[in-house]
C-alpha cells in the first residue's frame, strides 16, 4: 500500500508547479506532518507551473479535482479518506493539467 500524504509533501502540476497544500485538519499527525483528505486539495493554488501563456495554452494555477484511487480504503481522518502517496488529479491549465506526488511528506504510515 502506498504511503499517506502529509502537509510535508511535494506535490507538482505536469509542468513543475508546486501545489499549496493547506491541511483542513490539525489532530491527526504522520512524521509530524498533519495527513491531507479528501477533498482538500480542491482549490488549492499552484506556483511557478511552466507551461506558458498563449492563445491556446494556459499555465496551472489551481487544483481542480483529485481522481478515483487517490485515497485510502482503510485509513479515515475524521470520517474522511486520506490522500495517498497515488494521489492524481488535474489542474485549470489549458489543457488541463496533471498533479502528482514526488514525496508524501513520509513513509512510515502506509494506506
Amino acid at each position: 500500500m502506498p504511503p499517506i500524504v502529509t502537509s510535508s509533501a511535494t506535490i507538482l502540476c505536469a509542468h513543475g508547479g508546486q501545489v499549496t497544500l493547506i491541511p483542513k485538519q490539525m489532530q491527526v499527525l504522520a512524521g509530524g506532518a498533519p495527513v491531507l483528505c479528501e477533498p482538500d486539495l480542491v482549490g488549492s493554488p499552484i506556483i511557478g507551473c511552466a507551461q506558458p501563456p498563449s492563445p491556446s495554452t494556459k499555465p496551472c494555477t489551481t487544483v481542480v479535482s483529485t481522481l478515483p484511487g487517490s485515497t485510502s480504503l482503510k485509513v479515515m481522518v475524521g470520517g474522511r479518506p486520506a490522500y495517498t502517496a497515488a494521489l492524481t488529479g488535474l489542474t485549470d491549465g489549458v489543457p488541463p493539467g496533471a498533479i502528482m506526488v514526488v514525496s508524501p511528506g513520509q513513509t512510515s504510515v502506509q494506506g
